[in-house]
């Protein structure tokens, strides 16, 4: 379990990493659409698909940055902590386009692009959930949840982040050890990592990863780009 947390930990800065390219891909879309809009450049079919595809694959990695979360610190980071503004309506939209394979950005207004709703879906339990979208243009709203989710974010990892297990000497030993064995090293790296384990070995000495601190690098260039949407 430890191995499995130490992993997860150090994926958070690659799950911001793909949040961070959602975002910008949502962000680029928008400015086309607002581009041919002005121009009176139609169809724009297939850039509203885009826009969808984009926002899909968005709320997929809130989730798996949630999710991540959750596992690294054994410690429950829910829905209301991530998001007190948006998290209901990141679950059920995250559920619907998931599992109900809805898109949902279905309206327009001038340049921008919305949600109508209300939204619908059965839920887990045969329920029928009725719930309805923020009025916001798309792009703005993806900056006020990414901004809110990376406060929130920042906030537990500052108290949180030191149960994320992080790697030390051993543990690289162990993944050297790791490679050697693999299927999927090539015979010739192989025999170069025994050549000089002696000295990789001893590279390691001392060297702590501070987890919490590249997933805050992470965070800070996320930021930079809802900065640009906002300037």
């Amino acid at each position: 379990m430890r191995d499995f947390r130490i992993a997860v930990g150090n994926s958070l800065k690659d799950k911001l990493g793909e949040l961070g390219f959602f975002l910008q891909q949502i962000t680029d879309v928008a400015k086309v659409i607002e581009h041919k809009h002005l121009k009176h450049d139609y169809s724009i079919n297939i850039e509203i698909d885009k826009l969808n595809y984009f926002f899909s694959a968005y709320l997929n990695a809130i989730q798996s940055l949630k999710d991540g979360v959750n596992i690294a610190t054994a410690k429950n980071f829910s829905w209301n902590e991530l998001s007190p503004t948006y998290g209901n309506f990141i679950f059920y939209c995250r559920n619907a386009t998931t599992h109900d394979g809805y898109h949902l950005i279905n309206s327009s207004k001038g340049t921008k692009n919305y949600i109508s709703g209300p939204l619908r879906r059965i839920d887990g339990k045969g329920k029928l959930i009725d719930f309805n979208p923020p009025n916001q243009d798309i792009l703005i709203l993806c900056c006020d949840i990414t901004g809110e989710v990376l406060v929130s974010l920042r906030g537990f990892l500052n108290q949180e982040g030191h149960k994320i297990p992080f790697g030390e000497e051993a543990d690289f030993k162990k993944s050297t050890k790791e490679l050697i064995n693999s299927d999927f090293i090539p015979q010739e790296i192989k025999d170069i990592i025994k050549a000089n384990q002696s000295e990789i070995e001893a590279s390691f000495k001392g060297i702590k990863v501070n987890v919490v601190q590249q997933t805050i690098n992470a965070i800070v260039s996320v930021e930079s780009i809802i900065a640009n949407v906002r300037t």
